[in-house]
């Protein structure tokens, strides 16, 4: 079911064809969520934790806000808050792109059906997204250590 767009909402572009985006009510238990669906390439945007309500997978909503969005490997910008975006394989046929700032999750026409039909709990970590995570927990960890120093400098 498409909605009116909200006149105190922003409007929202495809990241891929940048054609304005429709919302469209996905019914779930509870309150129905509401995504937005690109009217020519087909792809789909979430919200955080959208993909949780939607699939009730919460070790795959876990993988995609926890372990993603950790380096900008995609080419595409966030439609919610224009930041960076970090494109993951989750299965053969799926690529998830994940924003680095929101969290929000972008997916290509078909994907969300997809990725509602994968079985994996997500509770192992590939060797290389294992490397991934922890190089970027070695740079958080120096990052606070030199922001530390410089503000003790200040004192």
């Amino acid at each position: 079911m498409r909605l009116k767009e909200n006149r105190n909402e922003s409007k929202r572009e495809c990241p891929r064809c940048w054609v304005e985006m429709v919302k469209e009510k996905v019914p779930v238990i509870g309150r129905d969520v509401v995504i937005d669906v690109c009217p020519n390439c087909g792809g789909v945007f979430l919200d955080k934790d959208e993909i949780l309500r939607i699939t009730g997978n919460r070790g795959l909503n876990r993988y995609l806000t926890k372990y993603l969005g950790i380096d900008s490997d995609s080419q595409l910008i966030c439609p919610a808050c224009g930041g960076l975006m970090d494109g993951e394989k989750v299965s053969e046929e799926v690529i998830v792109d994940v924003c680095l700032t929101c969290k929000g999750i972008w997916l290509d026409a078909g994907e969300l059906e997809r990725i509602k039909n994968i079985e994996d709990d997500f509770s192992t970590l590939s060797p290389e997204k294992m490397a991934e995570v922890y190089d970027e927990a070695i740079a958080k960890s120096r990052n606070k250590r030199i922001f530390k120093d410089i503000a003790r400098r200040r004192r």
